[in-house]
């Protein structure tokens, strides 16, 4: 039997209390803690969602699909979204992918797995990968428990560092054609 030597660091008691009720609601995204802090926000000030479940993995919704990589990390992750599913009852699916509005300066906001999934590759090669992905993601799901409802989104990092979550159109053959091209972001207002 290992011993665990005692630290100097003292229990701390949370106020908020275990639920015994599951939520409802699986988000998907990236781990990347530099924008976790806006995603909490979006998630509570614009969705209006305090309890879900989560999934977080480096690449997001990107982490389901296998690639030249690994193809037995997207098999794994996939195994997991459907126990997830399954499980946990869960009856919707919230699908994050991020990286920086294309054409600006911070580069720095590209998710580090997509570099390394794709070294070299522009912004906007990036999205269309991501768009492949979440195509992909949002069958596998929907395929999977077809009475889950999916809202997908991409968190975009701005020039001033401020994150906008920009709605990604669903088709009902879930492409996006639309998301990753210049029509789709000429009509926002950045």
């Amino acid at each position: 039997m290992t011993h665990i030597p005692p630290t100097e660091e003292k229990v701390f008691m949370t106020s908020a209390k275990w639920r015994q009720e599951r939520p409802h609601i699986l988000v998907v995204a990236c781990s990347d803690g530099r924008y976790q802090e806006a995603l909490d926000e979006f998630l509570l000030n614009h969705l209006g969602i305090e309890d879900y479940d989560r999934l977080y993995a480096p690449g997001g919704p990107g982490a389901l699909v296998s690639s030249a990589i690994s193809h037995f990390r997207g098999v794994q992750f996939q195994d997991e979204a459907k126990f997830l599913l399954d499980a946990h009852g869960l009856e919707r699916v919230i699908l994050i992918v991020h990286g920086p509005v294309e054409g600006s300066r911070p580069s720095e906001a590209r998710c580090a797995d997509y570099l390394r999934k794709m070294p070299g590759n522009s912004v906007g090669e990036m999205r269309l990968r991501q768009a492949e992905d979440l195509s992909r993601v949002a069958t596998l799901m929907k395929s999977h428990k077809p009475t889950v409802s999916l809202q997908i989104f991409a968190a975009e990092v701005r020039e001033d560092r401020r994150v906008q979550f920009v709605p990604v159109p669903v088709l009902s053959d879930y492409t996006f054609p639309l998301w990753g091209s210049a029509d789709f972001f000429s009509g926002l207002d950045r």
